[in-house]
C-alpha cells in the first residue's frame, strides 16, 4: 500500500518510481502513539529512524539531575531519531515522546541499508535529508550562541507557530535554553508591545 501524502513528500527531494515507493512502504511499519507515549527510551539500542505522518514528537536528553533538555520538536512530514544510535547501533542518549496523538512510519537500520543499497534514489534522498538537517542544526547553534533570549523566542515563534499551541511552556523554554519563568516574562513583555 502506498500512502500518497507520504509519497508526495518523498518526491519533493528525488524522483521515485512506483516500484521504489512500493519497496519503501513494504520496509516501513506504520505505528500510532497516544499523547505522552514514549517511542524511544534513553538506553534503547538500535533505535529506528522515524517519519512523522501526523502529530508531534519531542526529542530530549535527560541529564544526571533528571533535567530534560529538549533537542528538537518534530511535526508532520518530518524525520527524527537518534542518528548515532540508528547508524552505529549504540544505546540512544535521547528519549522521544509523543506530544500529541501521532502516527509514524518506523524505518529500522537493516531496512534503511537495503533501501539505499538497492535503490540509489533513496540514497540520494537521505543524503539531501541529512544535509538539510546539518544545515538546520548549524543555524540553531549560531542562534543559541549569538541571539538574545528574545531573538531566539521570536525566531522559534515565527518558524513554528503551531508548536506554541501543542507544547507546554516548560519544554519550549528548555528548547530555547531559558527558564519557563523567563519565557513567561518575555511573552508578557512582547504582548505589551503589540
Amino acid at each position: 500500500m502506498i500512502l500518497e501524502d507520504i509519497a508526495d513528500n518523498l518526491r519533493q527531494y528525488v524522483n521515485l518510481s512506483k516500484e521504489e515507493l512500493r519497496v519503501f512502504f513494504d520496509l516501513v511499519t506504520v505505528k500510532r502513539f497516544k499523547k505522552n507515549e514514549i517511542l524511544v527510551h534513553k538506553g534503547q539500542e538500535n533505535s529506528p529512524f522515524i517519519f512523522i505522518r501526523k502529530g508531534c514528537l519531542m526529542t530530549f536528553f535527560t541529564d544526571e539531575k533528571e533535567f530534560k533538555h529538549v533537542i528538537q520538536f518534530g511535526l508532520d512530514k518530518w524525520w527524527t531519531g537518534d542518528l548515532n544510535s540508528f547508524m552505529n547501533g549504540e544505546p540512544s542518549i535521547y528519549t522521544i515522546k509523543a506530544m500529541a496523538d501521532t502516527e509514524v512510519l518506523i524505518l529500522e537500520k537493516k531496512s534503511f541499508e537495503q533501501l539505499c543499497q538497492d535503490h540509489h534514489a533513496f540514497e540520494r534522498y537521505f543524503r539531501v535529508l541529512f544535509q538539510n538537517s546539518l544545515v538546520s542544526h548549524q543555524k540553531r547553534i549560531i542562534r543559541n550562541i549569538s541571539f538574545s533570549a528574545e531573538e531566539k523566542y521570536l525566531t522559534f515563534a515565527k518558524n513554528h507557530p503551531k508548536l506554541e499551541l501543542l507544547i507546554p511552556q516548560k519544554y519550549i523554554a528548555s528548547y530555547l535554553g531559558i527558564t519557563p519563568e523567563f519565557l513567561s516574562m518575555l511573552r508578557r513583555k512582547l504582548a505589551k508591545r503589540k
